[in-house]
């Protein structure tokens, strides 16, 4: 089971990069039709909403984006740190 272990975080941390990068090459969320016409029309409050889920969508992207990159990290550290020789007897 211990031999296991070491290549499924190597496996599971590149494909947590390849996660991270494809979700770094979609563009970040634009500001869609809905919000530039109340921009426009100076419809405060609901240019604020429209501005505020605007904001959380770009925080949600770069938390999962952190996120990924974040886990690739502790899964590769996790399998070179199983790797390691077992102790003589």
């Amino acid at each position: 089971m211990n031999a296991i272990i070491p290549p499924f975080c190597l496996v599971l941390s590149l494909l947590l990069l390849i996660g991270a990068f494809a979700v770094l090459a979609v563009e970040s969320p634009q500001p869609g039709i809905e919000l530039h016409r109340a921009r426009v029309e100076d419809d405060e409050q609901y240019r604020d909403l429209l501005e505020q889920q605007l904001d959380r969508r770009r925080l949600q992207r770069k938390v999962l984006i952190g996120s990924l990159f974040g886990m690739a990290v502790i899964m590769a550290v996790a399998g070179f740190v199983a790797m390691r020789p077992p102790a003589p007897n």
